[in-house]
């Protein structure tokens, strides 16, 4: 496996031609996604960095892995972003971004179980945040009358 970077042609090959031919009509829209899409990529990369997995030192690319992911939550982004396109508003295409957020909550995650992600070939050596323990004092409930055969 290795890393790559998405670009707004990756978002709109997910489209079929129908879509993408009344697309061409509405002006401006592919502008909006140039926008949205390095959002994106700029967010993946700081969940996988705070859920302690390792950078690529290039910073725009994320591992294969999370490709779809990527072009799921930039195409509702950009959905959304226009009114014009409440009609790509898909069941299937909420349900992806749905999927995707909730897959990269689990990788930014602190829990020790958190999904981690591939190395890159060649990593960013910028430190990256350790996950600690949180442990709280247990209060201590020490009187007389709790001690037994204590004269």
């Amino acid at each position: 496996m290795s890393w790559t970077t998405i670009a707004s042609q990756d978002v709109l090959d997910e489209l079929t031609p129908n879509e993408v031919a009344t697309l061409q009509n509405i002006q401006g829209v592919t502008d909006a996604l140039d926008t949205i899409v390095p959002r994106v990529l700029k967010q993946m990369r700081s969940m996988i960095n705070a859920g302690g997995n390792q950078l690529d030192q290039t910073g725009v690319t994320i591992p294969d892995a999370l490709v779809e992911d990527a072009i799921a939550i930039a195409r509702w982004r950009w959905i959304l972003s226009f009114p014009a396109l409440k009609f790509l508003a898909t069941d299937n295409r909420k349900d992806a971004w749905d999927r995707a957020e909730k897959r990269l909550a689990g990788i930014a995650s602190q829990e020790p179980a958190r999904e981690r992600t591939e190395l890159p070939a060649v990593v960013d050596t910028t430190p990256v945040p350790l996950i600690q323990p949180s442990v709280k004092p247990k209060p201590l409930k020490y009187k007389r009358e709790n001690q037994e055969g204590i004269i």
